[in-house]
């Protein structure tokens, strides 16, 4: 009797509370098309950088054709449910073409909305074969900004290769990019580059040595990613081009190499790890420690890792095994190898580590995702034992970038000839405010139910319904009813449980009105 009592209190706690859960690392269903989208606009559109605005707009860069002539630098704007915002440059996307062809690499928002993009033009004109640092940027509604440089677009022509990779906006709004500077004395050393130029474009002498700086003591190596630390300090993680080791280096925010940090006395942290280590991005969290994501090749194939350091540049050895977690994904059921790549990692805003991957056998890779407690343990209840996937289709899916949403969704970016987008829920619980006491009012006539679901309708105005049902894990099942037309008034729907095979169990019904919620309803299968 007391088990039975318990089970129907349970019951009655999980119907009338205005509450639905959403497992984490699942697909948001209300995203796109089952969470994900795919858009072409070219031919073989790469994706490198995503930015998120105040309003939810979601904004992807990258080029129109890989690195082709005519390659342009590519902007295009979602809506926060996933359709291209239209009213953002030409129908929800914008093309900029500096040179024989160019790259958009990074991307950030002002705090006035608009938005600035950095990357590399190619002009084989100039009696080069180098790449040009390209900064454009645009007005909220994707036009060319011309109090920036006098038309929107910077290019900085020196007689070597300046090749960008990474983006930060300071708070006085002056602009840092970074990526790989081969030095005007000797056309074979590349290093650590970085320039800074003021709010209206021109090149910001004051910053290293005229505006640019050229990292010492690093031959060959390329900076992947930037973030902030401390007081507008600035962290750069990439690779070695020649060592294969993979770097990074604190400079202060005149672009002054800090020689504390790390342990060799110069500022730069050059590490083996296999044959080859590289980084491609970092985060920094709140007191300051260092995480980065990157790979690793150990003769047969690559795997992904990350790393943590704290803020003097000393590895925290009590983070993974010695201060670093390596994913090896082992091998398909094929007895293919699976490789993997850490392209992106972030920190939510419930203070957990994500890290993004491109993941698979070398023929088809998939977006990956894992979820770790910032001192490096797996959390397991993320996804499926800890991790995420997603694929768009058979092939490769290139994964490239990571949004962490005020509501904690994350957003994956990359490309598969054009851009591929997901969102995934990452709460646990999400909380529903009850429908309002007036206007239309949806209910259905029994629960528990059995084979049918009778959705009583009192329309207020005419309107166009969805029906979705969901386990009581977030996971969707199947949509019950497809944008229905309604007449105003009085009504009843009858809804068919029976090809779903539904086991006895609670669900949920999200129901939708004109595209917009309306109101979730718990109800039990027996």
């Amino acid at each position: 009797m007391k088990k039975i009592t318990s089970i129907f209190i349970f019951l009655t706690c999980f119907l009338f509370t205005n509450m639905m859960f959403s497992q984490l690392g699942t697909l948001d269903t209300t995203f796109g098309i089952e969470g994900k989208i795919f858009n072409n606009f070219g031919l073989n559109n790469q994706v490198y950088d995503s930015a998120l605005q105040s309003d939810g707009k979601i904004i992807v860069v990258g080029n129109t054709y890989s690195y082709a002539a005519g390659s342009s630098f590519l902007i295009v704007r979602y809506l926060p449910n996933g359709d291209v915002d239209t009213s953002f440059g030409d129908s929800g996307h914008v093309t900029t073409l500096v040179g024989n062809h160019c790259s958009a690499q990074g991307v950030a928002v002002q705090t006035d909305g608009k938005i600035v993009v950095a990357g590399s033009t190619y002009a084989p004109d100039d009696d080069s074969n180098s790449t040009d640092i390209m900064i454009t940027r645009y007005n909220t509604d994707g036009t060319l900004d011309s109090t920036f440089d006098f038309d929107g677009i910077k290019v900085i022509n020196l007689d070597s290769t300046q090749s960008i990779n990474a983006l930060l906006i300071q708070n006085d709004g002056k602009i840092i990019v970074g990526g790989l500077f081969t030095l005007l004395t000797n056309p074979n050393l590349d290093t650590f580059g970085l320039a800074r130029f003021n709010t209206n474009g021109s090149l910001d002498v004051t910053f290293g040595s005229n505006g640019f700086v050229y990292t010492p003591n690093i031959y060959r190596g390329e900076i992947m990613d930037l973030k902030f630390i401390g007081n507008e300090g600035i962290i750069a993680v990439g690779r070695g081009l020649i060592t294969d080791d993979y770097i990074l280096v604190r400079y202060t925010s005149n672009g002054e190499v800090v020689n504390s940090f790390g342990t060799n006395g110069n500022g730069i942290i050059k590490e083996a790890y296999n044959n080859i280590a590289l980084l491609y991005k970092c985060v920094v969290s709140a007191n300051n420690d260092i995480y980065a994501a990157g790979a690793t090749y150990n003769g047969t194939k690559y795997n992904g890792f990350c790393v943590k350091y704290n803020s003097a540049g000393i590895i925290d050895a009590t983070f993974g095994t010695n201060g670093k977690i390596l994913r090896d994904f082992g091998n398909a059921t094929s007895g293919t190898s699976i490789s993997s790549f850490a392209k992106d990692i972030s920190i939510d805003n419930n203070n957990n580590l994500m890290v993004g991957y491109g993941v698979g056998p070398t023929n088809d890779y998939d977006f990956g995702l894992e979820s770790y407690t910032l001192n490096g343990a797996l959390n397991t209840s993320f996804g499926d034992n800890g991790y995420f996937s997603t694929a768009f289709g058979s092939g490769h899916d290139y994964f490239s970038s990571m949004l962490i949403q005020p509501d904690n969704k994350i957003i994956m970016a990359g490309n598969k000839g054009g851009q591929v987008v997901a969102r995934i829920n990452n709460s646990e619980l999400i909380i529903i405010p009850p429908p309002d006491v007036t206007g239309t009012k949806i209910t259905i006539d029994t629960n528990p139910v059995k084979d049918a679901i009778d959705l009583i309708l009192e329309m207020e105005n005419a309107g166009t319904l969805n029906v979705d049902l969901f386990d009581t894990k977030g996971a969707f099942i199947a949509h019950l009813l497809e944008s229905k037309a309604y007449a105003k008034g009085s009504s009843v729907e009858n809804l068919s449980l029976l090809k779903y095979n539904l086991a006895q169990a609670v669900y949920f019904l999200k129901i939708s009105n004109n595209s917009k919620f309306v109101k979730s309803i718990k109800i039990l299968k027996v």
